[in-house]
């Protein structure tokens, strides 16, 4: 089974969730996550709607319960490093998540040097198995990089990690 399962062609994406620490009542530290994800699909035209599937114990995943918001990065040729750097739990420091600069705008935590992004309101979110589906409409979009083109797993190969899932 799993053999079929690796043929299936999926894009490489960053997701990202913040949730500003002024907007919480038992911190004043943002809580901010990153991680890669190809299990992304769009859902609807109208409204436009994206369901993105993130590992159950991922503290992305928390993140986005708490915010109500996602973001997902379309990462470009030569960002294939990108999907190992942000594989694994988020590292900030001076600015930079993963060693990617990054602004806040909104509720929205954004990459900089992508191909592009749109940013999710969540409308819900289902426990599947060991992943969290969650739907979210479309509020803001905006191309970065519109002559690049997007990776991947076609060129890639499957590089699926299981470290989200054990947490």
């Amino acid at each position: 089974m799993q053999i079929l399962l690796n043929k299936l062609i999926y894009g490489h994406y960053i997701v990202t969730a913040l949730k500003p620490g002024d907007e919480l009542k038992t911190r004043e530290k943002d809580y901010l996550a990153a991680g890669t994800v190809n299990w992304l699909s769009q859902l609807s035209f109208e409204p436009p709607m994206i369901g993105v599937a993130i590992g159950l114990k991922a503290e992305l995943n928390e993140t986005i319960d708490y915010s109500e918001h996602f973001t997902v990065h379309l990462l470009k040729e030569g960002q294939e490093d990108w999907i190992e750097k942000f594989s694994g739990n988020s590292q900030i420091a001076e600015g930079k998540i993963n060693g990617v600069p990054f602004i806040k705008k909104d509720h929205a935590l954004i990459l900089e040097g992508t191909l592009g992004y749109f940013t999710c309101k969540v409308e819900r979110s289902i426990n599947n198995g060991d992943h969290t589906l969650h739907i979210g409409t479309v509020i803001s979009t905006n191309v970065v990089a519109g002559n690049s083109q997007p990776i991947c797993s076609k060129e890639t190969g499957p590089t699926y990690t299981l470290a989200d899932i054990a947490g």
